[in-house]
């Protein structure tokens, strides 16, 4: 009896550590997919304003991204492109984050500026900073 008891019980917290991961993981994925949709935005951005607008959300997002609380260990689970890899090597996704996080910045910071041209070249290093943890903890699309 008592075995059963414990089992059911374990099995309940798995489930609940199960369902957490994968909620975590749609929360990423709708940031990342919001983040994409101000990327877009930026990039066909004919002035400076709409550009400042969506940089001010895209380091917000970045920000968020950055917490730990959304990258726990093994939170993987759900309908990800998230690599294994990222747990594996939690410092170095970490700085991956704060490069974006520094990048993110300074493009909210030359957008406020007004000046169109140097906002898309601050925009450019985004998309490196971006590409470059892809490349590692991300899978491509099947």
């Amino acid at each position: 009896m008592k075995i059963t008891i414990i089992t059911v019980l374990i099995l309940g917290l798995l489930s609940t550590i199960t369902a957490r991961a994968e909620s975590l993981s749609n929360d990423r994925i709708e940031l990342f997919r919001t983040m994409g949709k101000n990327m877009k935005i930026i990039s066909q951005a004919d002035n400076a304003k709409t550009a400042l607008m969506a940089a001010k959300t895209l380091d917000k997002i970045a920000n968020k991204l950055s917490t730990s609380s959304l990258w726990p260990i093994n939170s993987g689970d759900g309908n990800t492109r998230a690599k294994n890899e990222i747990w594996d090597n939690l410092p170095d996704f970490r700085a991956k984050f704060k490069n974006l996080r520094e990048a993110t910045k300074n493009l909210k910071e030359i957008a406020a500026l007004g000046n169109l041209k140097n906002t898309q070249n601050a925009f450019r290093k985004i998309g490196r900073t971006c590409g470059s943890c892809h490349r590692v903890y991300r899978s491509p699309k099947k």
